[in-house]
């Protein structure tokens, strides 16, 4: 790209020579030009300007910028282009970040008059379009009731290179002061807020619509100006009448579709509007649990403490690896039933403390999900005691039972489950089953983590070390992408286990760090033990190490307990 704006530049080239680049720019803008006009113009004073012409050429034929034999022109963009785009679609940051300076800015040699006049008209008509950019964005501020915003913007674009000499050239017309009447603003807030379905769904004064259009608020295709800052699916800086409007639209539309405006309007909602858009967020907060749990969350603040609330909300903070949280939440809700029970027995195995076994008679009485969570909880009971097998097998019926019920992320951690075990007993099978997993997985962060996690452990045992470290930071990378603290931690703890293989004692440990502060965090039991016997078998302390086996001993995770016990050996004196 050539950069005109505030100097001028070929973009990426050390190449400085202005008259080369000069002759550019001119084509570029102007279009084809025949050669002999080009070099009268540009070399007016020269006693054969047709060579020097030449000579430029030559020295631009490395960048193939310029084609043509007897008319030139020029094949290289400039940075007039997406000025002009971002203008004409009202996106200020993006001029901002185009426009350096006046046109051709700093280029100072000897010119002929006519490629002089040239570069002041134009330096003036771009630096015109742009104040008229920002005077349009100003005037719909104005227009709207935002006087500060509108004069913030006009104080900005008398400060912009080339702005103020063109203004004594040319004195445009200041923008109205003025705002639009009520009727007409509330109008522009619908479409603003349901771009193309405004006018179906209210109806709209045809005067109010008019005068949009007029203030060039609305155009050709009833798409309202853009405003920047404000961003249709947010109500941050939205004003009450916006608030207002949103409300009004989210009354008329189907449920599914009225909940982003209920949520612009929720200062304003009444109690009807609390009941229909808390079960929209319900239904919302319920399909985001599996690819989104802290959006889930979020979603869920501020609804009536109902059972089905208090569950999901549970449910999402278990998601997350907040299993401490997941189980006060449960706990003070005074939840019971089969649902309930399936949540607890699996936050208690977790956190290590007993109670989980008693839990799984009175999920399986429920739905398929409960179902599913008490075959997957027993299989994770069966892997502790080393009972892979059985544990395979626990596992594949948990994922028939969460598919059931359209659990896809329960499924896919079930299938993973179901991998490491197969993995454990050492079948062939256990790779086909990842690969399901990660393909059931599809783009949803948390659950593209886990099942990553557990195929970099599989190839680290095939050593395969380099494949291995690649993929526990793919899992890493997901699981900070999810926001969920225990697959983050996880991720650590493998690789630093694997610098610890490889003989890197202090990038282990840093690994060791972050996976136990995240573990803590989350207040994950048996991931805090791992990691502990970890950091004490890396150090050579068997005392530490023998207090980390405790550990996983009361959080009844019997096969890794066994596991360090057998490294413990290496310590004792012979």
């Amino acid at each position: 790209m050539l950069r005109t704006l505030g100097g001028l530049h070929l973009e990426g080239e050390t190449f400085s020579r202005i008259k080369p680049l000069l002759l550019v720019a001119y084509l570029a803008i102007e279009g084809s030009q025949p050669r002999r006009r080009l070099a009268e113009m540009f070399w007016p004073e020269a006693q054969d300007p047709l060579n020097n012409l030449s000579v430029a050429l030559s020295q631009l034929r490395p960048f193939r910028v310029i084609e043509g034999e007897e008319a030139l022109r020029a094949v290289i963009p400039t940075d007039l282009e997406p000025l002009h785009r971002a203008l004409c679609e009202g996106r200020l940051s993006e001029v901002r970040g185009l426009y350096r300076g006046a046109f051709l800015e700093g280029v100072e040699i000897s010119l002929g008059e006519e490629l002089e006049e040239w570069i002041w008209d134009t330096r003036e008509r771009i630096a015109l379009e742009v104040y008229r950019g920002y005077v349009a964005q100003a005037r719909a501020w104005f227009a709207l009731g935002f006087p500060e915003r509108g004069q913030t913007l006009m104080g900005e674009a008398l400060g912009l290179g080339g702005v103020r000499h063109a203004l004594e050239a040319h004195e445009p017309t200041p923008p109205s002061l003025e705002p639009l009447p009520r009727e007409v603003r509330m109008a522009y807030w619908a479409y603003f807020l349901l771009p193309g379905r405004a006018g179906e769904v209210l109806s709209l004064n045809p005067e109010a619509l008019e005068r949009l259009y007029e203030e060039r608020l609305l155009d050709g295709t009833g798409q309202a100006r853009p405003l920047e800052g404000l961003t249709p699916g947010t109500s941050v800086g939205l004003p009450i009448e916006a608030q207002e409007v949103a409300l009004t639209l989210a009354r008329r539309l189907p449920l599914r579709g009225a909940l982003p405006l209920y949520q612009i309007g929720r200062a304003l909602w009444s109690a009807e509007d609390q009941e229909r858009a808390g079960q929209a967020l319900l239904a919302e907060a319920r399909r985001m649990l599996s690819e989104n749990p802290a959006e889930s969350l979020r979603l869920l603040q501020g609804l009536a403490l109902e059972p089905q609330v208090q569950l999901l909300r549970a449910r999402a903070l278990e998601r997350l690896g907040r299993y401490q949280e997941a189980l006060e939440a449960l706990e003070e809700s005074g939840l019971q039933g089969a649902e309930a029970a399936a949540v607890r027995g699996n936050l208690l195995f977790r956190l290590g403390q007993p109670g989980a076994e008693a839990q799984i008679q009175e999920a399986l009485q429920g739905s398929s999900w409960a179902q599913g969570e008490a075959l997957n909880l027993q299989g994770l009971l069966a892997f502790s005691r080393g009972e892979f097998g059985s544990a395979a097998d626990l596992f594949a019926r948990a994922a028939v039972r969460f598919l059931a019920a359209a659990e896809t992320a329960r499924q896919v951690d079930a299938l993973n489950n179901r991998a490491v075990a197969l993995f454990e007993q050492g079948s062939p099978e256990a790779e086909a089953v990842l690969g399901e997993a990660l393909k059931a997985a599809g783009d949803v962060p948390l659950l593209q983590a886990r099942a990553l996690l557990n195929l970099g452990v599989v190839r680290e045992r095939q050593g395969r070390s380099e494949e291995a470290q690649q993929l526990y930071r793919q899992s890493l990378e997901a699981a900070q992408k999810a926001g969920v603290l225990e697959a983050e931690g996880r991720a650590w703890n493998n690789l630093g286990a694997l610098f610890h293989r490889q003989g890197k004692p202090e990038e282990a440990e840093a690994a060791y760090r972050k996976a136990l502060a995240l573990a803590r965090e989350g207040r994950e039991w048996m991931l805090t033990a791992a990691v502990l016997a970890n950091l004490a078998e890396l150090r050579s302390d068997p005392a530490s190490l023998e207090e980390a086996i405790a550990l996983l001993q009361e959080a009844r995770y019997a096969v890794l307990a066994e596991r360090y016990r057998g490294r413990l050996e290496a310590f004792r004196p012979r």
